[in-house]
């Protein structure tokens, strides 16, 4: 089975991407985003840094680097919660910022369980 990999330097440049268009998504009006489900904001919150995970992670190997991955997106999302703060047109709160976290422990629970499958499919 063939796998479709990508260099980490072009996950680095994905993720960089990637974080600069959730950080345009937070800082204009999201009148025109609007999803017709309860709370889709914190949905939106979750996908987001679930998706900003995985690339990050992508582009670094070391259980060391995946914590400090963790700590960044973290910061990341409590900083575009307080720029929030400057823009009339955005709403800053810190259920964004625990829809983030979560989004981000989700993706490190899945890739440890798929890791840890892995590991014993190969013992």
């Amino acid at each position: 089975m063939m796998r479709l990999i990508m260099k980490k330097k072009y996950y680095k440049v994905l993720f960089f991407i990637t974080a600069f268009i959730v950080f345009v998504f937070a800082i204009v009006p999201d009148d025109n985003i609007k999803l017709p489900i309860h709370d889709a904001d914190k949905i939106k919150h979750f996908t987001a840094f679930f998706v900003l995970s995985f690339l990050l992670n992508r582009a670094s190997s070391t259980i060391r680097h995946r914590l400090r991955n963790m700590g960044i997106l973290l910061l990341f999302g409590i900083s575009i919660e307080i720029i929030q703060l400057f823009f009339p047109a955005r709403e800053s709160s810190i259920d964004d910022i625990i829809a983030d976290a979560i989004g981000i422990l989700v993706f490190q629970l899945l890739l440890s369980l798929v890791r840890f499958i892995k590991y014993h499919r190969n013992k």
